[in-house]
């Protein structure tokens, strides 16, 4: 009797023992993912809708290959002033999807937060737009950027070399930790990263980043569509041409207010946009709580109208020390070590094509020898991101393609 009496309580010391293990199972703690969630399935059919109905783009039908899962993300960035902060994002993830490589998306220049990533509650949204990039066969990482999501309580720094860099390299390894924690496989060794517009130099500003930096992942691929990378270059067209139509008079009225709030220029917004444009724009115009109809809607079609007189003067004069200072501050002038693919339409009326024919030369002054660019012709700044994201989705098809190859 003796000897069951110790052979139970032993057997209740190893439950006991056992059971102390399980509670003390620790959870992965990890440094950039603070929280996630599902948010919705996007069908292939859904898929076609838009692109093939709605954009009447026929070509992408060809890249729409799985459904796609897309999660919102919280994970932890700096703020523009160096402080933590919490930002948010989207991670798609392909339906059985065989060996899905990684992809950074940077999205355009958008006005409402509803069009953010991890917002996405419109119609076209950055995610609904972005999301054929996974339905062809990859894993996309789509930041907010500090202003929209979370932090959507602040301004977006629109165009701002720094926080566009950082936000998108968190969110990557934010994004490697979700993959981590959902035990989800990918392939290769590398992510390639992509962005249009605003998105465009904010890729570049994240291979800069990458390449120059330590980062556990360098770019493969990196294509980028109607930048403006020398913002000074850029400035000083836009205001010597200010009699001359614009393609979107109200990127740069968004462009103008951002500086004038990152660097806390003394004068007031009066001095720079006309009545009753100043009062719109510091009434929160760019708030992100308007459309992008909304926006257009109450701004005029010409700078002209836009700018103050004064303003134009000083500027061409040279009196204008604070804002070319900032905008200098700005000038994105890296070429990558990686692929680079370029493509800019030759009548884009927001983007000088000047800013791509420039970084071309720059590569060639390098001795660099993966550079495709290709210039569209007639092809104005709305209408470039189609042949942009086609050539990029080929692009990324083939390079998948041999992978699986050599796999």
């Amino acid at each position: 009797m003796k000897y069951f009496k110790w052979q139970a309580l032993f057997l209740l010391l190893l439950l006991t023992l056992s059971c102390s293990d399980n509670n003390n199972i620790e959870e992965p703690v990890f440094e950039y993912l603070v929280s996630e969630d599902f948010n919705r399935t996007i069908t292939q059919s859904s898929m076609e809708f838009f692109w093939v109905t709605l954009a009447g783009q026929p070509d992408a039908a060809s890249y729409i290959n799985h459904d796609v899962d897309v999660y919102r993300i919280v994970y932890q960035t700096e703020d523009i002033n160096g402080n933590s902060v919490e930002a948010s994002g989207a991670v798609i993830v392909p339906v059985d999807a065989s060996q899905p490589g990684l992809l950074s998306i940077q999205h355009a220049t958008i006005f409402s937060n509803a069009e953010a990533p991890s917002v996405d509650a419109t119609q076209n949204s950055a995610t609904t737009r972005k999301s054929i990039f996974a339905s062809a066969g990859n894993i996309v990482f789509l930041p907010d950027y500090l202003g929209y999501g979370v932090t959507s309580n602040q301004p977006h720094p629109y165009q701002h070399q720094e926080t566009l860099a950082s936000a998108s390299f968190d969110m990557i390894l934010a994004g490697l930790e979700f993959l981590e924690a959902n035990e989800i496989e990918w392939s290769g060794n590398t992510i390639d990263l992509i962005g249009y517009s605003e998105g465009a130099y904010a890729t570049l500003a994240l291979a800069e980043k990458m390449e120059t930096g330590p980062s556990p992942l360098q770019p493969g691929l990196i294509s980028m569509g109607a930048p403006i990378f020398d913002l000074s270059s850029t400035m000083d067209y836009v205001i010597n041409n200010v009699d001359q139509p614009a393609e979107c008079v109200a990127c740069y009225a968004y462009f103008l207010q951002s500086y004038h709030d990152i660097y806390s220029f003394p004068r007031p917004l009066s001095d720079y946009f006309n009545s009753p444009y100043d009062e719109r724009i510091s009434d929160g115009l760019f708030d992100g709580s308007q459309s992008s109809a909304q926006v257009v809607s109450q701004l005029p079609e010409s700078l002209t109208e836009l700018f103050t007189e004064s303003f134009i003067e000083r500027y061409l004069s040279g009196e204008e020390d604070e804002l070319e200072s900032a905008v200098a501050e700005n000038d994105l002038l890296y070429v990558p070590n990686a692929e680079v693919l370029l493509v800019h339409g030759d009548s884009d009326g927001v983007a000088p094509i000047f800013n791509s024919d420039d970084f071309e030369d720059r590569a060639m002054q390098s001795g660099k020898t993966n550079l495709t660019y290709i210039r569209p012709e007639g092809v104005n700044h709305t209408e470039g991101i189609f042949p942009w994201g086609l050539e990029t989705l080929g692009r990324l098809d083939s390079a998948s393609k041999q992978l699986l190859t050599q796999n």
